[in-house]
């Protein structure tokens, strides 16, 4: 059986673990990651991706439909920011919805132990390594002047 710290400590794990994957989802060098990329349905039914980046030059306008262009590009910028996708996993953990549907780990968890959230770390090694930092940094700071 597992303590409460460690299940915890799992639960953290998990966590990281996913926020990991979702960076790397949403953050790499893809087409449609890109917010400067969008879909042009054309008369005949296909799709082509164009940058819209330089939409004053209509003449020369880039295709950018594969991950090669993308990964070249000057103009790349995510739609999404870390801190965007730290909150949409916040929000997205706070669902139970959405959590049993794309994080079933965590959900599993979440119904083991429905107490989790309210785990605080109350360890003595923690509170002593708070303390030594506090007095390292008072240290430091009367060092520097």
């Amino acid at each position: 059986m597992l303590s409460e710290r460690e299940i915890f400590e799992k639960l953290k794990q998990l966590k990281y673990l996913h926020l990991k994957k979702m960076y790397d989802r949403f953050l790499s060098k893809k087409p449609e990651n890109c917010k400067y990329n969008k879909i042009v349905i054309l008369p005949n039914k296909n799709q082509i991706n164009i940058c819209v980046f330089h939409l004053e030059d209509i003449v020369n306008v880039d295709l950018c439909y594969k991950i090669e262009h993308s990964k070249d590009c000057n103009a790349f910028c995510p739609i999404q920011n870390k801190e965007q996708l730290k909150e949409r996993f916040i929000e997205e953990l706070k669902d139970p919805q959405k959590r049993a549907t794309y994080y079933k780990d965590i959900n599993i968890l979440y119904w083991l132990y429905p107490n989790l959230n309210e785990f605080k770390e109350t360890n003595i090694f923690t509170k002593l390594n708070i303390k030594i930092r506090k007095i390292y940094l008072r240290i430091k700071g009367y060092l520097l002047n």
